[in-house]
């Protein structure tokens, strides 16, 4: 505890009263207008109000206000330095002012006051640098050690650094790893290096040549040295103590920590206390050997701590400010030297000095009262439910049904098409519009049952359809609230299209911060994406559907009533597909309904046109049978040898087209590759034009800059032609992604459809998802590899148990670093190929049917076809037929899988047995002179255990 208190000399109270103010808002410095100059005090707040004050004499006076205006942007921070050399005044500092996407250099200029009036300032604007990242800081000194002159370089969010040198010229570099967190940077002019605190709690140093030689895309060099601090830290500073030493001041969330500009610990000093923000700087001059160095420390009950390097020599206590300040500086003002400037986070600011005056504690008086054992028991009651309300999800259905009573939505999409979209109000872009294609209007109807601290509404349509209105927000939503919202959505991009659904996301937090998600869905009409032609008699790929409902009519109004009346009895149907509405070629689907059966046939020589069809098929099939009370979903998991229930009401033909499907990812594939090539090709230029623009600005005023001017020239304009490629190459990989994803999205719905187990199918759409993404440094295929890789080795579609499952797993931890393509499409095709087989096996039924009606056939199927028929049963669950004795690899037969592999192995699968080995194959295959060993069959599609795995290669404990 202190016994005296800071005496306050001078305070005012800046024009923002919120708590706008944070450690950057606070700046001391002279700009040199005048020969006894004392220091300005700038104050700049995060609503964007700067204000510049110099106190005269003890109290507040109106001509202390020198300054104060209004910025466009939010002030990010203020600094003071040399950094424009076209100024007359060699002394004058000019004054920097940091915002989200720019950083404005004023010169001040002074006004005399007339009769009683003080003086004004008045800002002239020297240069403003404009950048595409958000700012989070800035650093300034004398990079590269250049004497007169001040560079500074700009902290991003995204951990990027851009540096300003020569009245303009910058670049930018980023520090080595993979994640850079916007943190403090500090420059040390007498090692010429940068202090950067990176996300793993260490302090790195950086030299000023590793960063100018460097790119934001490509970073290998490493930090000079690195030490651990192992907390995070509130502000970081470089002092000059010595003429051969700098210091490193971290204060840290509990620790005060001082290093050397060399790495080497001085000391780390404990607080008991939390700091809020520090200043440290040197009393006499570095080179006398007299220095001291002296930190102010500020806690947050607004004490001031006075350190010496690591010991205190002083606490005082700063009354009247409750809550503590933000930021703290030394300055020399008019009439008071080494005066203590402090701002608080709502705009108090305030210059004291150490004095005397002691410091009086009055104890609280406590407020004793009786304890009431039932009330105290339902208020903790009352916390534990709202606890239990926020935090527990064992009971999702009530959470879920909890959030839409809250918030209910009604979203609904008209199913007719419009031709009157106001194609200028929506910025649709002129290779669009001049199609003229139609579009459908949408209504979503919101209720709030309750109040509300925040409302999103985020409406996500397929690739290349928008939404008049993407995103809604809302603030303070009151209970009872109403709202309609009428909505356009049209066709934005010339893409393939492979879905027709759009969902609405409410997203909202209650008063008492508890989230909730809910969603809604609709879809939009076929009529914005086909129209009506002339059927096509014959097509390069055929699908056939089955409407095995009996309350689904099996007519094509049924599905397609946006081109075909309700009573129509039309049994074909032809439509061609409007986007991208290529002039060379015109994309046409025919849906045919069978005359005499229930039987649809969808046949096209394009893959993008069958999505879209496919799913309003599958997905009206299943509403109307939902309408009827039929479905009933069931969110456990599917038990073993549930075949899929979508086979109930729609059944599709054991048919993929594989090579159609796989020659839109081998095109993905080469475009992803090109892309990477340019890349790099991009980078090399990049590098070569920042070396020769350093060459010229190296260079002498005498030596010839010609020929250096055009290699400048020509590398630039084969950078933009480079860079021009890389949009175009972006621009045809965005298409042949919508391409794949309609290429994808035909086989999930003709999955969905087979006659499979629902956990077959369930595993298999998960792995397909779409849309597919592409990420910068991982491509759709390479995330993709995993998934099918794993379906390729184990669970119901892997082809074989007998080799060692130890092995496969060794293969695929040992995973090359480089991505074998010609893999993945191999067991992609594998994977469609095995599909097909599993869903044309005979005995695809369900396993209940089964067991009431048994066989009358007393004709043996062939050897071949009886084995497909013991490992279907198994696989649902029955016992094996008597079966033959196998003709070929009995061994290498899979207690999950219908059918057997025909092709050749992959090397990776053929291993050496190693022990005993373990028969996957029907019961009545064994060898019976064998001895009975646990049988592990993999039904829930999990790894072995290590007892089981250690059993089958033949080890004992």
């Amino acid at each position: 505890m202190s016994l005296f208190n800071v005496c306050s000399w001078w305070s005012a109270q800046c024009s923002d009263p919120g708590e706008e103010y944070d450690v950057a808002s606070l700046l001391c410095a002279r700009f040199g207008l005048e020969t006894q100059e004392k220091d300005y005090i700038i104050v700049g707040s995060q609503t964007g109000q700067l204000s510049i004050y110099y106190p005269h004499n003890r109290g507040y006076d109106a001509t202390d206000l020198l300054l104060e205006t209004q910025m466009e942007a939010p002030i990010i921070g203020l600094y003071a330095g040399k950094f424009s050399g076209n100024v007359r005044n060699e002394n004058a500092n000019q004054l920097g002012v940091l915002l989200p996407n720019a950083i404005v250099i004023y010169n001040v200029v002074a006004i005399g006051g007339l009769a009683e009036h003080g003086a004004q300032l008045r800002l002239q604007v020297q240069a403003e640098h404009k950048f595409q990242r958000v700012s989070f800081g800035l650093c300034q000194g004398h990079f590269g050690q250049v004497k007169g002159r001040e560079f500074f370089c700009v902290v991003h969010l995204d951990g990027t650094l851009t540096f300003f040198e020569q009245d303009g010229i910058s670049y930018e570099c980023r520090f080595p790893g993979h994640r850079a967190l916007p943190a403090p940077v500090a420059y040390c002019e007498r090692t010429d290096s940068f202090f950067r605190f990176s996300a793993t709690w260490d302090l790195q140093c950086f030299s000023y040549q590793d960063l100018s030689h460097s790119l934001v895309t490509k970073s290998s060099y490493q930090p000079t040295w690195s030490q651990g601090v192992g907390e995070g830290i509130v502000d970081m500073r470089v002092v000059q103590v010595r003429e051969n030493c700098s210091y490193i001041m971290i204060l840290g969330e509990r620790n005060f920590i001082s290093l050397d500009d060399n790495g080497k610990f001085n000391f780390m000093l404990k607080l008991d206390y939390a700091p809020k923000c520090f200043t440290s700087f040197v009393v006499g001059y570095y080179w006398e050997p007299g220095a001291r160095l002296i930190s102010a420390i500020i806690s947050d009950s607004s004490k001031l701590h006075l350190y010496e390097e690591a010991n205190i020599i002083w606490a005082a206590q700063w009354p009247n400010q409750s809550p503590a300040p933000v930021a703290i500086q030394r300055s020399n003002v008019q009439n008071l030297a080494g005066g203590i400037v402090t701002l608080g986070a709502r705009g108090q600011l305030e210059v004291g000095y150490l004095g005397a005056e002691p410091f009086q504690f009055q104890v609280q008086p406590l407020n004793v009262e009786e304890l009431s054992f039932a009330q105290a028991h339902k208020e903790l009651q009352k916390l534990e439910d709202e606890i239990k309300e926020a935090v527990d999800v064992r009971d999702m259905d009530a959470l879920n049904q909890q959030a839409a009573d809250q918030v209910r939505l009604s979203f609904t999409i008209e199913q007719e098409a419009n031709d009157d979209l106001d194609t200028l109000l929506l910025d649709v872009p002129a290779d669009v519009a001049v199609k003229e294609l139609p579009s459908a209007k949408g209504l979503l109807r919101c209720k709030i049952k309750a109040e509300l601290a925040e409302l999103q509404l985020v409406f996500q349509t397929p690739n290349g359809v928008r939404c008049s209105q993407d995103t809604l927000s809302f603030v303070n939503v009151s209970a009872g609230t109403s709202k309609e919202f009428k909505l356009d959505f049209y066709i934005a991009e010339l893409l393939h299209i492979h879905s027709t659904k759009v969902e609405v996301v409410a997203s909202f937090l209650s008063t008492r911060g508890i989230p909730r998600v809910i969603q809604q869905s609709a879809n939009l009409p076929l009529s914005m994406f086909y129209r009506i032609c002339q059927p096509q008699k014959a097509a390069g790929i055929k699908l056939t559907y089955s409407i095995t409902s009996r309350h689904v009519s099996p007519k094509l109004a049924t599905f397609f009533g946006e081109f075909l009346e309700e009573k129509s009895d039309t049994h074909a149907l032809g439509l061609q597909l409007l986007c991208p509405g290529l002039e060379k070629q015109s994309e046409v689907i025919t849906v045919v309904a069978a005359k005499n059966s229930n039987r649809f046939r969808i046949q096209s020589d394009y893959v993008e046109t069958f999505a879209m069809i496919l799913e309003r098929i599958v997905e009206r099939t299943l509403q109307l049978d939902s309408s009827a009370g039929l479905i009933k979903m069931d969110k456990k998991k599917p038990k073993r040898g549930v075949l899929n229930r979508c086979v109930e009401r729609l059944m599709a033909a054991p048919f993929l087209p594989a090579q159609p499907i796989l020659h839109r990812v081998d095109v993905h594939h080469e475009t992803q590759q090109s892309i990477r090539k340019q890349t790099v090709q991009l980078e090399e230029l990049w590098q070569q034009f920042k070396t020769l623009q350093r060459q010229l600005q190296e260079q002498s005023e005498s030596e010839p800059k010609e020929a250096l001017t055009m290699q400048i020239e020509s590398n630039y304009d084969q950078l933009i032609l480079e860079g021009d490629k890389l949009v175009e190459i972006r621009r045809d990989e965005r298409k042949q992604r919508c391409d794949l994803n309609c290429a994808v999205a035909l086989a999930k719905w003709i999955i969905h459809a087979l006659n499979l187990e629902e956990r077959v199918v369930n595993v298999v759409s998960s792995v397909l998802s779409v849309p597919i993404e592409d990420w910068t440094e991982l491509s759709w295929e390479e995330s993709m590899a995993p998934g099918i890789d794993m379906l390729h080795h184990f669970g119901p579609l892997t082809r074989s148990k007998s080799s060692s499952t130890h092995g496969l797993l060794d293969a695929n931890a040992g995973n090359r670093d480089s991505f074998d393509y010609s893999r993945f499409r191999r067991h992609f095709a594998t994977l469609f190929d095995r599909i097909v087989r599993l869903a044309s096996s005979p005995v695809a039924v369900n396993p209940e049917k089964g067991k009431e009606e048994p066989s009358t056939e007393e004709k043996l199927p062939p050897t071949q076809q009886v084995d497909e028929i013991g490992n279907m049963q198994r696989m649902l669950g029955e016992k094996g037929l008597p079966l033959a004795p196998p003709k070929r690899r009995a061994n290498m037969s899979s207690s999950l899988e219908a059918v057997e592999d025909d092709e050749e192995y992959d090397e990776e699968d053929l291993r050496e047995d190693v022990g005993y080995r373990k028969e996957y194959g029907a019961t009545d295959q064994k060898n019976p002179n064998h001895k009975k060993r646990s049988e592990w069959v993999n039904e829930d599609f999990e790894l072995p255990t290590t007892e089981e795995l250690f059993s089958d290669l033949g080890i004992w404990w």
